[in-house]
Formats: structure tokens, sequence, C-alpha cells
């Protein structure tokens, strides 16, 4: 499984977001990239996906999270949710 997070920019909650979300990926050793709104990865994929809201998490080409979660807790319940 590879989880991606698009940022919008290099805002401080979008660090915040990028923390929460490689710190709990990592502990579940999932693969996670993180690209900006920005460049042509991270765009292509808000486009192909129609996503408005940022930052957004990916997995398996769906939108599973979007924005700054609740959270470390919450962050890990979703994760540990996508690994069933």
């Amino acid at each position: 499984m590879k989880a991606i997070l698009i940022l919008a920019g290099p805002y401080s909650s979008c660090i915040a977001t990028q923390n929460i979300w490689q710190d709990s990926c990592s502990k579940h050793n999932i693969e996670f990239e993180i690209h900006d709104l920005t460049g042509n990865i991270g765009k292509k994929l808000a486009e192909k996906l129609n996503i408005k809201s940022f930052p957004a998490l990916i997995v398996n080409n769906k939108v599973v999270a979007v924005g700054h979660p609740a959270d470390e807790q919450a962050a890990e319940k979703l994760i540990q949710t996508l690994k069933l």
C-alpha cells in the first residue's frame, strides 16, 4: 500500500499535517509520498481525482482524508482501518 499526500503549499498547517501522516505511515510500514499542488504530479492527481480541498491523503487512487487530522490518534485509526 502507498499513501500520497498532496499539499497546497509550504504552510504551517500543511507541514503539521505532513508530519502526522508521515509518522503514522512509517509506524505501519506504508510507503509515503508527498507532492505539492504546484508540482506536476500533485496537480495531475488533484485534477484526476477532482480534489478541491487540501491537504489530501490518497490511498489506492481514492481520497481517504482531507484537511488536518483532528489529532495523531485519528490519523492512526484511519491508517489501521485502511490496512484491514
